[in-house]
Parts: C-alpha cells; sequence; structure tokens
C-alpha cells in the first residue's frame, strides 16, 4: 500500500526534519510526502484532488502554531470537509493535546518527531483499515448503516436504546450492555447506568458531569469519575506517541 503525507509547518527547518523522518519508512512501504508553509497551500491541494478525483494524502501532519491561522480550526475544517484523512496534530507542547480534541484529531505527535511516532501511527492506520467501520442499527421501519467514529453517545430507555450523532439518532432494540461490548475497543465508556458515550468527543468533566464536543451534557456516575479520567487518559496517551 502507498502511504501519503502532507505537512504543514511554518518553520521550514522543521518541516525537512518531518520529511526526512517519513522517508525512512521506504524500506517497508511506499511512500510519498507533500510539504507546505501555509495553511492556504495545503487546503487548495487538497480541494484540487478533491476536484480532480484524485487520491487523498492518508496523513495530513498540521502544527499547531501556525502564524496564518489556528491551526486548530484548520484541523477541525479538514475533518469537515475530509473526514476519510487522518489527522495529525504536531507540536511542541503536551497541554495543546486535550485541547485539539475538539477538531476529532486522530494522533497528537511532540516535537522532534521520531521515526518510532511515525512507524506507530502507521501501524495504527493499517490496523484501524482492517477494524470494523459502521454497524447496522434495527429500527421498526428500517436498517442504518452508521460510522461508529460518528456516534457521541448510546443512551438507555425502556425498551430500546438511542443512538446519537451530531445530526441524527436512531432507535435500536439492543441493549446499552450489548453495546458497551460491541464498542469496548473504540473508545466508548460507560459513565452512567443510562450513558455509554464516545470517549473521542470528550470536551470536559466538571461537578459530576460530562460535556461532549456538541456542548451535550451527560451525568457520570461518582463511583465512575475516577475510572473514566483514567480510561480518558489511555486513550489520549495512545494518541500522543
Amino acid at each position: 500500500m502507498r502511504l501519503s503525507f502532507s505537512v504543514c509547518d511554518d518553520n521550514k527547518e522543521h518541516l525537512e526534519e518531518i520529511k526526512n523522518t517519513i522517508n525512512k519508512l521506504s524500506d517497508k512501504h511506499s511512500v510519498e510526502v507533500s510539504l507546505y508553509a501555509m495553511a492556504g497551500e495545503l487546503m487548495d491541494s487538497l480541494e484540487k484532488a478533491k476536484t480532480c478525483n484524485e487520491p487523498l494524502p492518508n496523513f495530513v501532519l498540521i502544527d499547531i502554531e501556525l502564524l496564518d491561522t489556528d491551526g486548530i480550526e484548520l484541523g477541525k475544517k479538514i475533518k469537515e470537509l475530509y473526514p476519510e484523512i487522518c489527522l495529525v496534530f504536531v507540536t511542541s507542547y503536551i497541554e495543546y493535546a486535550v485541547k485539539g480534541y475538539e477538531a476529532k484529531a486522530d494522533r497528537y505527535l511532540l516535537k522532534p518527531i521520531k521515526l518510532e511516532d511515525i512507524e506507530s501511527l502507521v501501524r495504527d492506520f493499517l490496523q484501524e483499515q482492517n477494524k470494523i467501520k459502521r454497524i447496522i442499527v434495527k429500527d421498526k421501519e428500517q436498517e442504518h448503516l452508521i460510522f461508529i467514529k460518528d456516534i457521541m453517545y448510546i443512551s438507555a430507555e425502556d425498551k430500546y436504546t438511542i443512538l446519537y450523532t451530531e445530526n441524527n439518532r436512531y432507535f435500536d432494540y439492543k441493549s446499552l450492555k450489548d453495546y458497551e461490548e460491541l464498542l469496548i475497543d473504540y473508545g466508548f465508556y460507560r459513565i452512567h447506568r443510562k450513558y455509554l458515550i464516545n470517549m473521542y468527543h470528550h470536551k470536559s468533566l466538571k461537578k459530576g458531569f460530562v460535556t461532549l464536543s456538541n456542548d451535550v451534557v451527560l451525568p457520570i456516575s461518582r463511583r465512575k469519575e475516577s475510572k473514566y479520567r483514567e480510561n480518558l487518559l489511555k486513550t489520549l496517551e495512545r494518541d500522543l506517541l
């Protein structure tokens, strides 16, 4: 499989360092690296590829601190327009990683980037290609095919469950426990007897409530808080390599 990377950083020295590190993969993979010093150049290239029906890059690496734009906002726009791209934030400061969750980034890499960081990124990406991407949800009227990553949370009602995405909700007759077991390896955590949430949509945790990236606020059981924090940190640590 050919792996393509687009890297956006306004520091030319850093761009070359990242390119040289990525190119060290060439003994195992076919690699292509495109470099951009400005956000506008990167967005133009992505738009051109989409318009001309050309392959998009597998990975887009963005420095969070760009001079011409907010890297987080740029990441949000890329994920909105090209959700299939693996979005990676590059930063010198670990505290930016938590903020970056709002952009639905797939990974955060600390500068200077090492070869093992890129190898881990590629390994997880290839493994992800083999994982289940979507699930079928059946209600009384029809079946719905939903991307797992789009599920923000699932609630348990009397005789059914409701799966919430950013713009829709879907009814199903599986139990919340069934979904908890099905999605355990996909970043989901049961915060309450009624709620199972996707930790990749986490925004904040405060005084017994979890706020998701769409600003929905859900209660979390007091006895679950510490374990939730632990799982959230593990998820963040796994992505920040």
